[in-house]
């Protein structure tokens, strides 16, 4: 979900951040800061984090052990998919029966029970749900082992147009279980523009609902909603300004689905669910 003045990725692929973001995210709920009342889930507590300026490598996890365990936890996967760069790598996949896939029907069950029984009470507003889309309902593992953990603008593009990335585990079902139960729903990432199309086809390949282009939003801060943060939007204030936004027009968000804490926080959702990502982090 690339977000930043270049609508690039931040990675911090230090030791100290990487075991950091394994930390926070690899136990699914947590929760965040919020300028906004909102309801969320914990899963336990979390591990935590090595300090910010270490003072000994001891207090520091060896960076090749996570990439390791990421990778176990992801269930790492070979196919016989060529990359869309040039064909030369075979792509890998997560496990659809690994530690992710299963945290994360565990996550889509406690959710779906949240639409089915609370979500529902929105008075008379159009119920909605927010959806960020790269590791929330597109998973970009095959992009990060095939990147070796490293963001590269082209490589990445070049997934994105191909439309290269399998669906999130049962994130296709619950937004068609929402759809079915009467929410309206959206996308907001933090992919620039000129990656519709690419994102558009990705996401009908896979099995989403097909939603109406003013329900698709990729980052521009040229759109007026923006204007007290632009050209330099945050996260927070690019996904926050467009979840007002979107309330705006008559909706109420009942529930936030993202992989990132920056992806969620800033209020405007009832309801804020953290998927899990141990792969990066975007402030």
């Amino acid at each position: 979900m690339p977000n930043s003045p270049s609508h690039l990725r931040s990675r911090a692929w230090s030791a100290t951040a990487v075991v950091a973001v394994a930390a926070l995210t690899v136990l699914g709920f947590v929760s965040a800061g919020s300028a906004a009342p909102v309801k969320h889930h914990h899963a336990g507590r979390s591990v935590p984090a090595p300090p910010a300026a270490p003072t000994n490598a001891n207090q520091i996890q060896n960076l090749d052990q996570v990439e390791t365990a990421i990778k176990a936890y992801y269930g790492d996967t070979p196919t016989q998919t060529p990359d869309p760069v040039n064909g030369a790598t075979m792509l890998h996949v997560a496990s659809p029966t690994g530690a992710y896939a299963k945290q994360m029907h565990r996550i889509e069950a406690r959710a779906e029970k949240y639409l089915a029984h609370r979500g529902h009470k929105a008075g008379t507003k159009k119920r909605a749900i927010v959806l960020d889309v790269d590791d929330t309902t597109l998973n970009t593992y095959n992009y990060e082992i095939y990147s070796n953990f490293v963001y590269d603008p082209t490589t990445n593009a070049d997934f994105v147009n191909a439309a290269a990335f399998p669906a999130v585990f049962g994130m296709p079902r619950l937004a068609h279980k929402a759809k079915a139960d009467g929410d309206h729903i959206f996308f907001i990432t933090g992919r620039p523009t000129s990656q519709t199309p690419g994102t558009v086809k990705n996401l009908d390949n896979v099995g989403y609902p097909k939603v109406p282009a003013s329900h698709m939003f990729l980052k521009d801060t040229s759109d007026p909603w923006l204007s007290s943060c632009t050209p330099n939007c945050t996260t927070t204030q690019y996904k926050s300004l467009t979840r007002q936004h979107i309330q705006s027009l008559g909706f109420r968000i009942v529930a936030n689905f993202g992989d990132q804490f920056s992806d969620l926080r800033g209020g405007f959702a009832a309801h804020r669910f953290k998927l899990p990502n141990p792969m990066y982090f975007l402030p």
